[in-house]
């Protein structure tokens, strides 16, 4: 296929099918209307239509995961196809229209943490900032963690002055003074990286964020807290990229980063971004690579969000925690998440009156081990068999339940008719070097980095 071509799609026809395992292309809107339909209530944030100008498909393409949802033409409409090489091409040439993209991956992604987590009683996603980072440097504190609660007190007391809860905050950080706590570690800079003990801080909820990061040697907590409670989200190894939405949206951090045992990273702030996008491809594929694969994972685990019994939100969502962590449904090894059962319960929402009936169902798997703060899955196929069992079963209770969708509802759109398009000088004919398809090896990249960063430092 060519790399950029223009295809014009009769009124019903299909582009992709949800599912589809053929992502390597990436879509631009160039005259019409395309309709979105997804097989469960997931929402996107865009809405569920693109008009003239939107880009679609590029989250399962840049990750190179299934699609997320059906698309098909709701008018005759022509659309701009990219492969995914062209596509990564365009944005290296374009870094403006790259940071407005990740910009999009970041709201999205915001989006469904508004539906993972859902409103507590307080309904605290609703309070101003600054009382939200307070409160969180409040909740260490009191639950002795000390060097956390220390590092956002301070940076609540450097960021809002004037704040409300001023007097408390100095309170709490002359207590943790005595206590020979006097000042939150900073990280120890190693030429351009950044060393950081175990368990020490990187950034927090709440706060702004100027840079994301790369990690180089060791391995990043990421953790979020909700509802009174601190919730891992993942462990982050070599070579992967954080902190990236806070910089791209210019809002605060969405997540705490904690160091996990020594490590080192490689802080990159905003203009850096701009021009390391322009001229390395490496960058550029790892940062969408990144993002996109953090809004599909994050898109599929909403699944467990919406069936009805618990305990099938617990298995699909330890499916799909697997998928995210690249194991095989059909593997027999072992594998360990970084979360314990308390926190897999308040992860898939279990009402209360049904925690105990759960924590008792979920002990008598043998295919389960809980330790503290770790899940053991002793055969993972086996968790893919119930996730499946559990879906089909409420699957079946909940079709007794709600009537029959009507006709209008349940039309499908008709098997595609593309209509190839002749190149016109209506559109501008984008050129560029061709980007490999594999990413360099990290000692590579990381070098490439420090000529870049250290030239413009």
């Amino acid at each position: 296929m060519k790399e950029q071509s223009r295809t014009v799609y009769k009124a019903g026809s299909y582009i992709y099918i949800e599912g589809d395992e053929d992502v390597d292309n990436v879509y631009i809107v160039e005259k019409g209307l395309v309709e979105f339909k997804s097989s469960t209530k997931r929402v996107r944030s865009h809405g569920s239509t693109a008009e003239a100008g939107d880009v679609f498909g590029a989250v399962s393409s840049l990750s190179r995961r299934p699609r997320m949802e059906t698309a098909f033409a709701k008018i005759n409409t022509s659309i701009i196809i990219f492969t995914r090489k062209k596509f990564l091409s365009v944005l290296q040439k374009n870094s403006d229209i790259a940071i407005k993209l990740l910009n999009t991956f970041a709201d999205e992604l915001r989006l469904y943490d508004t539906m993972i987590f859902p409103l507590g009683a307080a309904d605290t996603v609703f309070l101003p900032e600054d009382i939200q980072l307070f409160n969180l440097g409040k909740y260490y504190y009191e639950e002795n963690g000390l060097a956390t609660a220390c590092y956002i007190l301070k940076r609540y007391c450097g960021l809002y002055p004037g704040g409300a809860n001023m007097k408390e905050a100095r309170m709490m950080l002359d207590n943790l003074e005595k206590k020979g706590i006097r000042r939150a570690a900073e990280p120890v800079l190693d030429g351009i990286y950044q060393r950081y003990a175990d368990k020490q801080i990187i950034f927090c909820e709440h706060e702004p964020g100027g840079e994301l990061f790369i990690i180089k040697k060791g391995k990043v907590k990421i953790v979020k807290h909700h509802d009174r409670s601190e919730m891992i989200l993942s462990v982050l190894s070599e070579g992967d990229i954080f902190g990236e939405l806070a910089i791209v949206s210019d809002k605060p951090r969405n997540a705490t980063a904690i160091s996990y045992g020594g490590t080192i990273l490689l802080p990159i702030d905003k203009d850096s971004l701009t021009r390391l996008i322009q001229k390395s491809s490496d960058i550029l594929k790892r940062i969408f690579t990144a993002i996109s694969q953090r809004v599909w994972f994050t898109f599929i685990r909403m699944e467990s969000k919406f069936y009805e019994k618990p305990i099938t939100r617990i298995y699909v969502f330890l499916e799909n925690k697997l998928i995210e962590d690249n194991i095989s449904l059909k593997s027999r090894d072992p594998h360990t998440f970084h979360f314990g059962i308390d926190e897999l319960i308040r992860m898939t929402n279990t009402p209360a009156d049904k925690i105990v009936a759960i924590m008792d169902e979920l002990t008598l798997d043998r295919n389960l081990e809980f330790n503290l703060g770790q899940t053991g899955i002793e055969n993972p196929g086996l968790i893919s068999s119930k996730a499946r069992y559990y879906r089909s079963r409420d699957r079946l209770y909940e079709g007794t339940e709600k009537q029959e969708a009507p006709d209008e509802e349940r039309h499908e759109p008709s098997v595609p008719e593309p209509v190839q398009l002749k190149e016109t000088s209506g559109i501008k004919k984008i050129t560029g070097d061709s980007l490999t398809d594999q990413a360099s090896a990290p000692e590579g990249l990381y070098k490439e980095l420090e000529d870049e960063i250290g030239r413009n430092s």
